[in-house]
This record gives C-alpha cells, structure tokens and sequence, in this order.
C-alpha cells in the first residue's frame, strides 16, 4: 500500500516574533503558496491523485528562521527537483511561505513526533539521500527474517555450553585456543560481549593466590573494572607478562568495553588505548575472533570505523585462518556506539543489518537497542516504527535482568518519541513484571539525580544492582508523565507519578515535580503546588530555588484577562461553607504564624500596580475574585519555607545563606503589602538592595540591567511601603538609589 500523499508548507517564523505579524495574515500566507503550487502543477500526476479523494487531504505546516533560511531552502528543492512555490507577499514584495506539491517520501507518523517542525530543510531535502521506501521494505523483509532466526536459536538469545558441538567450536575461533580453556571459561567467551560477565569467571586453577593476575580475576568476578584495571597495572609492574594469555587480554578488554558502555569516559578509553600498545610492544596478537571482536568494539568507541571494517574484511578473507569466522558478537561490536548523526550512517547500519541477516545470523538485544536508538537519534520514524513491530519479545532471566530492562526502558522511549502512549505503557508494564534484582548495593545519589544528560550513565559496578532497575523504571515512568502533561492530560500524569512512586524503590527526580509545578503554576492551582510540596518533602527530593520560585510567582502574578474571566465565571457559583466556589481550600504548609491573624478588608480592591484587569466593583464579589487570583498568605509561607531549608533567619537580611531572587523578592513584597505589612515589604526591599551591593558593588547590577520592568515594581513597592510608614528618609534613599539604577522615581 502506498503511502499517503503530503503537502509540506513552511512558513517563516520572524513573520510573528520579530514582524509583529497578525495570526490571521500568517495564515493567509500559508493559504496563498498551497492554493498557487496546485494550480502551478495542476496537470502533475502527483496533484491529480491528492485531489481525487477531498477527504483525506494530508498537509503539514513547519517553520524555518527568517527570510534567508526559506530562500535557501527553496535552493536546496530546487536543486533536487522537487516542485514548490515561492509565494511573494505584495506589495511589500517579501517572500514569506513556500509549499510543495503533494509527495510520498516522508510518513505522517514523523511529523506525529513532535520533531519535524524544528527541522524542516532536513526532511524537505531527503528525496534523494533518504530512507527510501525501497530500502526500507528491504530492511523490513531482514526484521521478518532476524525473527525466524530467534526462532531457531531459541528463546533465551544465549548459547548453552551443554549443546555446543566440537564443530562449533572449529568455527568459531582457533582450536588450539579453545583447547587450553576450562568448560566455563569457553561459555562465558560465547555468552561475552554485553550481555555481561557470567558468575564463573573464576580465577584460572593455574593462577597463585595474591599475584595480580589471581586479583585481576577476583575483580572480573565482582564486576569492578577499577579493581580489574588495578589488577592490569600490578602485572605491568611486578614483570608478571610472561604469564599473561590472550584470554587474559581479551576479559580485561571485554571489561573496559562494556565500562564503557555504560560510563562513556574518555580516560576509559585511554586504558583500551594502553592495553592494545602493551600487547602490540610484547609480541601478543589477537587472533581469535573473540579478540578480535573487543578490538572491533574499541575502534568503533574511539570513531576508527575504517580500521573496523578493515578487521571485518579480513576476517572474511581468511586472513586470520579458516577457523575465525564472524559471529553476532562481531556485529554487535560493530553496532555498538552508532554514531549514526544523519542519514547516511543510519542507511550504513541498516546496510550492517541486512548483511547479518543474509549470513543466517541472529540480532541480539544489543543491536537491536542500537538501531533504535540510531533511527530515533537521526528522526526516521518509519524505520523506527519498523524495528518496534518486528523485535521480538524476549522471556527475562534472573542474571540478565538489567539488560532487558535497559531494553525495555528503550523501547519505550522510542514509542514516546512516535508518540504512541499504549505501546509505552504495555514496556512500562513489561518493567513492572521482571523480577527484582537481589543486589543491593546503594548507587551515589549524584549519579542517581544527574539532570545534564537525558541519556542514563551508570558504572558497570552497580550495573546489576537493584537500584539500577529502578532507575530504567523511574526514567520510562517520567518519560511517559511527561508526555500526558505536554497533552494536557493531567489527571493521568498524577496517575501515573502515584503508581511510581508506588512501584518505585527511588523517588521521582526534581525534573518530574517540576513538570507538574510549571503546569499548576500557570494555572494558579495553588492548592495543587501544595500537594506538590508536600510530596516532595516526603519523598526526600530538594526543592530547589527555581521551584520555589514558581511556587512563589504563582500565589501572587497577575493573571491575563482570560484566567480572569474565567476566575469570575467560578466565584459566580454558588460558595460552599468553606468559603470557595469548587468546595477545594488551600492548606497552610506551616503553623499559624502572625500573617494568619491579619485580614483583608471587605472591601479590598485591586492592589495598586498589580496589572490586574477591571473586575466588579461589588466589595463582596471583589472579594471573592480577589482570593481566587492572589494568594498572599500562602505565598509567605513558602518564603519562610525556603529560608527555613537554607537555615536562614527571616529577620537576617544580610545572611549570605540566601542571596535574594528579583522574582521571589517582588511576589513576596506585594504579599506583604497586601497583608498590611509595610515593615516586612521594606525589609525585603532591604535584603535585596544589601545583597545587589554584595554581588555587584557598581550602581547598575546585573538584575537592574536584564530585569527592568521588575526591577521598577520593586522600587515602585518600596517607596509605597515607606510612604505608609510615613518614614521619609528611607523614602529619600529609595529615590536616590533608582535615579543611580537609572530608573526614574514615578508615583
């Protein structure tokens, strides 16, 4: 079956950021290429078929910068022939849109991604570099093939020993070698790769106690690459080489590569790098195809994918003997670390992959993890959505159950990335059903929590542990809360941050609570953020500056006049007995305090300078409207809060435990000014103006120069509080320190 048609429009974005442009004349622009590229190319038999069925149109609307990028983008279609048209908007005589004509190349669901709009000269220039459909029905015939292989291997995807014949043995390294390792020894190098190091990597019989050698392999078994490379440089050093083998190098090689994989250190790599120049200065050639697959692997971690190939070619000429032959290891090296940064490298993999499965070889979970996360990395949804449906479900395994969750975790952010929450779920309940691993060894909370990087990055020591199942876990459950807030499905996002931290060992991350704070925030769901801050203490997660700050902001902004006409609609219904339209009551964090014993007048009206727009004057409906929209009490009470986790005394204004925040310090001001406070309102003028000095001694400090505006309301509050505290000396200093800002005093 074909795929549906697509009429690309892109659209330039400084039309509205940077020209001010009106919505409706943006869509006008639109309008104009599309009905003009039609009736340009009318009589294209692409055009034809596009407008025979009216009722299943397909166009999709993308960006791109400003007027250079749209012209260069229709140098690059028409470079490639693909029919477009310029519009020219009059009588400015600017070019503003350009659309295509209905084509094939790209499938909806990449635009389902979320992905496309960002990068629309990537995707309107993949007619002749791209995945093709003919390339990726071959790749797809290749999926259908690799599941009839797994069929055959079995379901486990690792070899018993028990069954393994001399003949296979014969072809899969040097019998020579073969014939000098014990039974364990040989399974574990056919079971190696990534899959992880088998329990009975014991050290040799012939190995004596204490010697480094003997150490090296303790270390092996701990799975402690630290202790293994310690044990490597101990050999070096004490002249133990003549006892060392090439199984020795391989295992110190196969551990330093799949540390790795998992920590992505450059020093790591510098090890690899020694380790290969002591062999090649002794004399000690890799030469089995165990060997030569951890050389692969080191290559293609280091970017040598030439020298790799080359090491691949000449295994398959013989030129290492007639019994080294490549296995799924050796393509799993070479998929390991994709550097797949655009087409060409996916296409180079996929290519890898047919190749593989022509020889009659099984895929593995790890290359299989590696296509997915290339053809995500890249943006080719089809040939992501084509590896998804075709990998095979695998039964888990006590010993390898990490791997099948780092899987699974992969799998489902790959669904998310195409937008499909099912799928994602049915791997989330996949997770849940695994079995929990019995090592408990604690994994340092820095690693845990590390919020630069989405990838997850864990060392191979813990990597079995049980808290690193939990971490694969928690990272899918975020990814898929993430999703449901992003469409607005909140109810299900709290679900789903129940259940985690529910079925979850770990606490949700600061990242996930923030999700949910910058949602409640903008709605001014104070009680909410409450829950939140309550969830977060209890769940041992540090509530940051930043979060507080929105705690902050929202109890006391002045919402747009379409919250505002929704908060009256609200406050028109009928009150409950707890004094709010819904029946909800906004809980206090804190005892009562002396801000609790102040009350609003009945008839308070709008705060000066607030920004508010005009709402009725009844003094009971204001009132009303007013607690809906302003939120001064609890706003005060997250200050304190937060000064009592940075173990700040409220009346310290010059501790430097606290460096105030302009947003925090202008929400806070206007709360107390609304609770009749002037005294605390300056004092935070104070704190603020102590700590500006501290930080920038010139007359204009850094947020004086990027905050103006807030900058100005501060004053604007300080002078009013000195004002009602009828203390004209402190109002004389305020004036003098705004004209030294640059702002000038206006009342």
């Amino acid at each position: 079956m074909s795929e549906a048609r697509t009429i690309f429009i892109v659209m330039r974005k400084d039309l509205q950021k940077v020209l001010n442009w009106p919505l409706g004349s943006i869509v006008t622009q639109g309008c104009h290429a599309t009905t003009a590229v039609m009736w340009k190319y009318r009589d294209d038999e692409r055009v034809k078929a596009y407008t025979a069925d009216l009722e299943s149109m397909h166009k999709v609307a993308l960006e791109t910068k400003n007027e250079a990028s749209l012209l260069k983008m229709a140098e690059n279609l028409k470079e490639k022939n693909i029919p477009y048209h310029l519009w020219i908007e009059q009588p400015e005589n600017i070019p503003t849109c350009l659309a295509t004509i209905p084509h094939d190349t790209l499938s909806p669901i990449i635009m389902r991604s979320g992905k496309a709009a960002g990068r629309p000269d990537l995707l309107l220039t993949r007619k002749s570099g791209g995945i093709t459909r003919k390339l990726l029905d071959t790749f797809s015939d290749s999926l259908q093939k690799a599941n009839v292989l797994r069929g055959k291997k079995g379901t486990s995807g690792a070899w018993n020993f028990s069954k393994i014949s001399k003949d296979f043995l014969s072809v899969t390294g040097h019998n020579k070698f073969t014939a000098s390792l014990s039974n364990a020894e040989i399974s574990s190098l056919i079971n190696g790769g990534l899959d992880g190091i088998s329990d009975g990597d014991q050290p040799p019989p012939s190995s004596p106690k204490n010697t480094q050698r003997y150490l090296m392999y303790k270390a092996i078994h701990r799975r402690d690459p630290e202790g293994v490379w310690k044990g490597f440089e101990g050999i070096l050093k004490n002249n133990e080489w003549r006892k060392v083998t090439e199984y020795d190098i391989i295992r110190v090689m196969q551990v330093l590569n799949m540390q790795y994989a998992f920590e992505r250190r450059q020093e790591i790599l510098d090890r690899l790098r020694l380790v290969s120049d002591v062999c090649k200065n002794n004399g000690l050639a890799l030469s089995t195809i165990w060997g030569l697959n951890e050389v692969i692997r080191f290559y293609i971690a280091e970017g040598r994918r030439a020298e790799s190939y080359r090491i691949k070619q000449d295994i398959e000429t013989g030129a290492y003997g007639p019994d080294v032959r490549v296995n799924v290891h050796t393509y799993a090296a070479m998929f390991s670390n994709p550097s797949a940064n655009n087409l060409p490298d996916l296409i180079e993999l996929t290519s890898l992959f047919d190749e593989m499965i022509s020889r009659g070889i099984s895929p593995n979970i790890h290359i299989e993890k590696s296509l997915i996360k290339a053809a995500q990395k890249v943006g080719e949804f089809r040939l992501l959505e084509e590896v998804l449906k075709n990998t095979e479900e695998r039964d888990i395994y006590s010993t390898n159950v990490n791997i099948h969750a780092r899987f699974s975790a992969s799998r489902g952010q790959a669904y998310l990335a195409l937008y499909l929450i099912r799928p994602a779920l049915a791997e989330l309940h996949r997770l849940l059903s695994m079995p929990i691993p019995r090592d408990k060894r604690p994994i340092p909370y820095r690693l845990l929590n590390n919020e630069s990087s989405p990838e997850i990055s864990l060392p191979l020591k813990l990597s079995q542990t049980r808290e690193a199942y939990f971490v694969y876990l928690r990272s899918l459950y975020e990814s898929i809360i993430r999703i449901c807030i992003i469409r607005g499905q909140i109810k299900r996002a709290r679900d789903l941050m129940d259940d985690l931290r529910t079925n979850c060992y770990l606490p949700p991350t600061q990242t996930a609570y923030s999700w949910f704070v910058r949602y409640y925030a903008k709605r001014k769901q104070i009680d909410k953020l409450v829950e939140i801050q309550h969830m977060m203490l209890q769940d041992g997660v540090p509530i940051t500056e930043h979060i507080y700050t929105k705690f902050m902001t929202a109890c006391m902004f002045s919402p747009k006049q379409r919250l505002v006409d929704t908060l009256i609609k609200t406050v028109s219904k009928p009150i409950s007995n707890n004094g709010s339209a819904d029946g909800s009551k906004v809980t206090d964090t804190r005892v009562k305090t002396h801000i609790d014993a102040m009350a609003i007048p009945e008839d308070k009206t709008t705060p000066s300078n607030s920004g508010l727009p005009t709402i009725p004057t009844s003094a009971r409906q204001t009132k009303k409207i007013i607690d809906h929209i302003y939120f001064p009490k609890q706003c005060i009470h997250f200050f304190e809060d937060m000064l009592i986790d940075l173990n700040v005394p409220v009346e310290d204004t010059r501790n430097t435990g606290y460096r105030p925040n302009i947003s925090i310090t202008n929400a806070v001001m206007r709360a107390y000014l609304m609770l009749e406070a002037p005294e605390q309102a300056l004092r935070e003028y104070k704190r603020l103006y102590i700590h500006q000095l501290m930080h920038y001694p010139s007359n204009a400090s850094l947020d004086t120069q990027q905050h103006a505006r807030t900058m100005h309301m501060v004053f604007m509050m300080a002078l009013k509080a000195a004002s009602i505290l009828k203390d004209k000396l402190e109002h004389q200093r305020i004036q003098n320190t705004m004209i030294e800002c640059g702002i000038q005093p206006t009342l």
